[in-house]
């Protein structure tokens, strides 16, 4: 690819990040993305076949690698026997909602057209693919307690999906309503605080 091909790409990019965040997927319009980059919407189309094109550009990277590290954090802590049944836990998960609000502000854009204007695409589904895996994985964690001979409460799957949907929901309100970086570590910090005490409380039993 030519320097000015890359840039007439980077320069739709930006065009049609600026469209999303404005009008959402299904509201953007391919005309103004071209005009807003200065080109032709043929032009635009010797490098993106159509919108969902443009936006897979846009969130796609982001989504495989926030998915990764979501994934692996999660494996990582289950494996790890200082994490069943002793504070470490609750220090370690404090750490990984951390490590995760780091990287959605290093991808602050990317997290805004997942969580903004992903209707009709792909993505609109991205806060309840990241729930879902939420909920498997404390399910795991708990089933793995209780094999290793700690007491949990027995609580149905249902249950726990309502109290991972409620912490995530609280946790993507700041994308959602622009918590600006400076106060999104303690932001973070004052969610995770908030619902510690209730999974500590559902996780002991005879709390």
């Amino acid at each position: 690819m030519s320097s000015d091909s890359a840039k007439t790409r980077e320069n739709i990019l930006n065009s049609a990040k600026n469209e999303f965040l404005t009008y959402g997927f299904a509201g953007a319009s391919l005309r103004k993305i071209a005009a807003g980059a200065g080109v032709t919407t043929g032009a635009l189309y010797r490098h993106f076949k159509d919108k969902a094109d443009l936006f897979e550009a846009l969130v796609s990277p982001t989504f495989s690698e926030f998915m990764q590290i979501f994934h692996n954090t999660g494996d990582c802590f289950m494996a790890d026997p200082n994490n069943y049944g002793s504070d470490t836990m609750w220090s370690v998960s404090e750490h990984n909602l951390l490590l995760l609000t780091t990287y959605i502000y290093d991808h602050i854009d990317a997290f805004k057209l997942l969580l903004c204007a992903s209707e009709q695409t792909a993505y609109e589904n991205f806060t309840h693919t990241v729930i879902d895996m939420e909920v498997q994985m404390t399910w795991n964690y708990m089933e793995l307690s209780r094999q290793k001979g700690y007491a949990i409460n027995e609580i149905s799957k249902q249950e726990l999906h309502m109290f991972v949907n409620a912490q995530f929901s609280a946790f993507f309100e700041m994308v959602l309503h622009n918590v600006p970086r400076n106060m999104a570590m303690n932001y973070t910090k004052n969610i995770f605080c908030f619902f510690s005490a209730g999974w500590q409380a559902v996780f002991t039993e005879g709390k």
